[in-house]
């Protein structure tokens, strides 16, 4: 029979129900274990937590830098948006106006030669 080494009873996992994020913030120490190792370190309480603050501080305006950034380019992509709509909207009108255009010399065009076909018909008459 193996004998279980100190090490291995120290970390030997005890059933226990967990959540998921339970299981990312369990820790074998508890936080006065943590506070007796940081001090025999040489970290006091106060400026760790100082420390803290001071990363806290640091990401959070990582974070609003990030968001001003987004909200910029959301603003420019908006921007642009607007722009191609105009322009859209521009190219339709155009592309309509031409259509009608197109129709109306198309509709001239077809009076145009059923008056030749007309003037045609009635000199074959005169003539002939």
């Amino acid at each position: 029979m193996a004998m279980a080494s100190p090490q291995s009873e120290r970390l030997a996992i005890t059933p226990s129900p967990t959540t998921p994020g339970s299981r990312v913030l369990r820790t074998p120490f508890t936080d006065e274990a943590i506070w007796k190792r940081l001090r025999e370190a040489g970290f006091d309480e106060e400026s760790v937590k100082r420390r803290d603050k001071a990363s806290l501080i640091a990401y959070i305006a990582k974070l609003e830098a990030e968001i001003y950034d987004h909200q910029h380019h959301m603003g420019l992509l908006i921007l642009e948006r607007k722009e191609w709509v105009s322009k859209h909207e521009q190219i339709k009108a155009s592309a309509e106006s031409a259509e009608l255009i197109y129709k109306r010399d198309q509709a001239a065009h077809s009076s145009a030669l059923a008056e030749a076909r007309k003037r045609e018909d009635n000199l074959k008459k005169a003539l002939g």
